[in-house]
């Protein structure tokens, strides 16, 4: 949760709100186990994102019924199939078994670096989207491909440091920040409604924060709009003299 995300929480009445200021990509840098909530995986196979959906099961149960673009690898056999999976470290692995994948499942593949595993909330038995019958597949087969609107880290890195004329880098961080790129504007997320008269329309912005989720709503704000805009998916970090470093969540 952000700092503008707790203050809009205790105009709502909650009086104990509290902020892991590292947020999820703390959380995941310190290797703490990740849910995932059975609409976050609808929301990823209805927006055809890429990711590794491992079904932990026995083949038998997991040819009766499993998740669409499930892959079977018995939990028996997870450890020897290492070398099945991506070579792209950032890739989402999700692991459902009968109930939750067990912590050590998950601390064995993000063991493995992919830092964005996750289990599926409640496994299969608390699935309550579609199953499908038939044999699953066997063999991962990972393509990344980029969110609607979502820009690379090597072209936010190219702009950044070659500040084309017709592009500006928009950071939208909350209040408080130190640091800024040089040459980006800074307005805080929950500003840019009130805000937009800043902007002209004769640019292409291309948006920022530190972990991707308040450029994704300034994205939308952008776009409604009538502004041309792409946004970072990614982990930012700005230094205070305005050197920055990015990486995949």
């Amino acid at each position: 949760m952000s700092p503008f995300s707790a203050r809009e929480a205790e105009k709502l009445g909650y009086t104990n709100v509290r902020v892991l200021s590292s947020g999820i990509p703390g959380w995941k840098k310190a290797n703490g186990l990740v849910v995932l909530p059975a609409n976050g995986l609808k929301k990823m196979i209805f927006e055809d994102e890429s990711y590794v959906l491992i079904d932990l099961r026995s083949p038998e149960t997991a040819k009766a019924g499993h998740i669409k673009d499930a892959v079977s690898i018995p939990e028996a056999d997870l450890a020897a199939a290492k070398d099945k999976f991506p070579q792209d470290k950032s890739a989402p692995v999700i692991l459902y078994n009968d109930a939750q994948a067990s912590p050590e499942i998950f601390g064995l593949v993000r063991g493995w670096g992919y830092k964005n595993t996750a289990v599926l909330a409640g496994g299969a038995k608390a699935w309550d989207g579609n199953f499908f019958p038939g044999e699953p597949a066997s063999e991962i087969v990972y393509v990344k491909k980029l969110k609607p609107g979502q820009i690379t880290i090597e072209e936010f890195q190219q702009i950044a440091t070659v500040k084309p004329s017709d592009k500006v880098i928009l950071d939208v961080r909350d209040s408080g920040a130190e640091g800024i790129i040089p040459g980006a504007v800074y307005i805080p997320q929950g500003q840019l409604a009130g805000r937009l008269g800043e902007l002209p329309k004769d640019k292409e912005y291309v948006i920022h924060c530190n972990t991707g989720i308040l450029a994704g709503m300034a994205l939308k704000t952008l776009q409604d709009n009538g502004y041309q805009a792409r946004y970072l998916d990614a982990v930012v970090l700005v230094n205070p003299d305005g050197s920055f470093e990015v990486s995949a969540k």
